[in-house]
């Protein structure tokens, strides 16, 4: 959820607590105890689909950084021992390509860092045979490629999760439109019926309908953004 999602969770659960501890008077309006039911039911989709909308986030990140430092681990041992062989046997070219610390590795872009890795495998491939002297092997390299390959796959991972997180969305932003809906046209309209008679009730679901953000303003229920609530909405008189 974003802020103003969060805002309106609970400012629903404020106004299901208030239904809960009516009971009696809810039950006496039918009509009202559906709405309330519907609410609950609601508030439990929110909550459900919110936290799937937040594995497919932690979770496309969470793999991808792995692979990362995964790749760069891999390419570092082999950059390092080119780089010495290259400094002893004084070839500018191949120290050039190849001379990269781990901290530099990090600090390239997603689609800067596999150009780089194979740049400096493909270097120090070419003297291989000279840096078996260095602990190098070629089932090294075959791991770069591995890794290069599962970046890769992690970055496709990504682009199919985007399409989930942008589905799951979706359906988050419709289910508080739908709480919206519910409690303006039908549950502000039923406890108005009541005013004369609960009032206590009245003010107790119309304090709840009001949305607080964390810097402590209010908005009438009905704002949406920074939309003016309408001149008709029901204010709770005072006691």
């Amino acid at each position: 959820m974003n802020q103003n999602e969060e805002n309106k969770s609970n400012m629903y659960n404020a106004v299901e607590a208030v239904f809960a501890a009516n009971a009696s008077i809810v039950a006496e309006v039918p009509a009202l105890g559906e709405v309330h039911t519907d609410l609950q039911s609601l508030i439990a989709e929110i909550e459900t689909t919110d936290g799937e909308l937040m594995k497919t986030t932690e979770g496309k990140t969470s793999a991808k950084s792995k692979v990362i430092k995964e790749l760069i681990a891999s390419i570092v041992p082999i950059a390092s021992a080119a780089s010495a062989y290259a400094m002893r046997k004084k070839l500018v070219e191949l120290r050039a390509a190849v001379d990269y610390s781990e901290n530099q590795l990090k600090h390239l872009t997603q689609i800067e860092l596999p150009i780089k890795v194979k740049n400096i495998k493909e270097a120090a491939h070419a003297v291989l045979a000279d840096l078996a002297n260095y602990g190098m092997t070629q089932a090294k390299f075959d791991l770069v490629d591995a890794k290069l390959t599962a970046l890769k796959s992690a970055v496709g991972k990504k682009n199919t999760g985007f399409t989930d997180h942008v589905a799951i969305r979706k359906t988050l932003s419709e289910l508080f439109d739908k709480v919206d809906n519910l409690l303006r046209e039908e549950a502000d309209a039923i406890v108005e019926v009541l005013k004369e008679t609960k009032l206590s009730f009245y003010n107790q679901y119309f304090a709840a309908r009001v949305i607080k953000d964390l810097g402590g303003s209010h908005t009438k229920p009905e704002d949406e953004g920074t939309t003016p609530p309408p001149t008709d909405t029901p204010t709770p008189p005072m006691q």
